[in-house]
């Protein structure tokens, strides 16, 4: 059983590589081919384009995990049928159940791999190919440091320590230039937010500066007649399904403690819950596909059996989240759903 177990780990890890190399391959081109459409704009060239997608394809891999567990999974199930080996190890008393058994072991070793990628890889790729994109695109952002973003508006300089969905924005600083470059207003504000095209800031504590005195107000709330759009700003706005576990962990406390909108973050959090109980699934769902005896079946048309299982299973896992948005139905619900009908599915399968 150890040989056995090694042999079909090694299997499956390798077609299971094989296939999400060549779906990150296939799904990085139509990626450039987008984001070639978009070069010209403020400074985002034919290499900031290819840098862009370079940096996405660890989220991408993250993403296209399961399909590719399920191809390879159906590819070395395949492979075993097609030689014969399949048989043998039926007839030698290993049945279905001991046989998922091993496969599960074997996707353990994914689901590993998937969480490096996804945990600590992506997050860190997705965000510099984001905010590497945004300043290029936009000539108002114009950096991002330890201390938030830049931006110009005419003659004043912003400084913005943290964005948050919903045209929402915190510890932002805005520095009043004259023409002869002096500094003549400094404003803090603990936060604003854009309603009815207006910004409007709260808290706010106001320097300003002339030759012969340095003068402070404060405010509770006043309208910034900035030129700053929120589009702009959203740029740089990491998506929740993209952050890592801890990550959103620490974001939704923040939200809620600011009675903030939770939602997509939750769904995202139960997304990555259930991600390795998904590949898990699409793994044990080979083994209900392939038959023993079907060794005259082309290996090809396995893979595509199993990337059309994959691509479906994505499809309606995408539509219970998006209904669950709709409709107001928990994130633990209507995420994990269709992974759940799926295991249990194959449980019972399993055991006839």
């Amino acid at each position: 059983m150890k040989i056995l177990q090694k042999y079909i780990t090694i299997s499956l890890v390798t077609t299971t590589l094989i296939a999400l190399f060549g779906l990150v391959a296939l799904f990085a081109f139509f990626s450039i081919i987008d984001q070639m459409a978009e070069t010209g704009k403020g400074s985002y060239t034919v290499s900031e384009a290819l840098l862009y997608v370079l940096l996405t394809t660890p989220r991408l891999a993250y993403e296209l995990f399961p399909i590719a567990a399920v191809i390879g999974s159906m590819a070395t199930l395949g492979l075993l049928a097609h030689y014969s080996e399949l048989v043998v190890i039926r007839t030698s008393g290993v049945s279905r159940v001991d046989l998922a058994i091993i496969m599960t072991r074997a996707a353990l070793l994914l689901v590993a791999l998937s969480i490096i990628v996804g945990e600590l890889i992506a997050p860190i790729s997705e965000e510099a190919a984001q905010q590497r994109r945004s300043i290029a695109m936009t000539d108002q952002i114009s950096m991002r440091t330890m201390n938030g973003y830049w931006a110009r508006d005419g003659g004043s300089f912003i400084n913005i320590r943290k964005i948050l969905p919903g045209n929402h924005v915190e510890d932002v600083y805005i520095y009043e230039f004259d023409q002869n470059n002096q500094l003549r207003t400094s404003i803090y504000a603990r936060d604003a937010s854009y309603d009815k095209q207006r910004w409007l800031l709260n808290d706010i504590e106001q320097t300003s500066i002339s030759n012969e005195k340095v003068s402070i107000h404060q405010f509770k709330q006043a309208e910034w007649p900035s030129s700053l759009a929120p589009e702009i700003i959203n740029f740089v706005l990491v998506q929740p399904q993209y952050l890592s576990f801890f990550g959103l962990l620490k974001y939704l406390d923040y939200l809620r403690e600011n009675a903030q909108e939770t939602a997509p973050y939750e769904q995202a959090l139960w997304k990555k819950i259930i991600k390795p109980f998904s590949i898990c699934a699409m793994v044990l769902l080979s083994i209900l596909l392939v038959r023993c005896e079907s060794r005259f079946a082309v290996v090809g048309q396995r893979i595509f059996f199993g990337t059309m299982i994959g691509v479906v299973f994505h499809i309606c896992d995408q539509i219970s989240g998006h209904l669950g948005m709709v409709y107001e139905v928990p994130a633990f619900i209507s995420v994990t759903a269709p992974t759940v009908l799926l295991l249990g599915t194959v449980a019972s399968l399993l055991r006839r």
